[in-house]
């Protein structure tokens, strides 16, 4: 099994964002990938305007923070270029 670029993931990343917001851990199983992948290149997306992370505070069903990505309409832009 070869190694996946960081490309690649970021790809996949937004291809699931497009149908709606999730978490880190929901990019997580997901793509496939370890928690940290996702969250830098997550992180990476942000910088460059393609996501947005905001931090939701209190969860519907543990009462935990988490982090909530969403697409941007400049990530949505890259899908329409292709």
């Amino acid at each position: 099994m070869s190694k996946r670029s960081s490309f690649e993931i970021k790809e996949k990343i937004l291809k699931h964002l497009k149908s709606n917001p999730m978490s880190y851990a929901q990019l997580e199983r997901k793509i496939n990938t370890g928690f940290e992948t996702i969250k830098s290149n997550c992180e990476e997306l942000e910088k460059f305007g393609f996501v947005e992370i905001k931090k939701i505070e209190n969860h519907e069903r543990n009462g935990r923070f988490y982090f909530q990505i969403k697409i941007t309409e400049k990530g949505l832009e890259f899908f329409k270029n292709k």
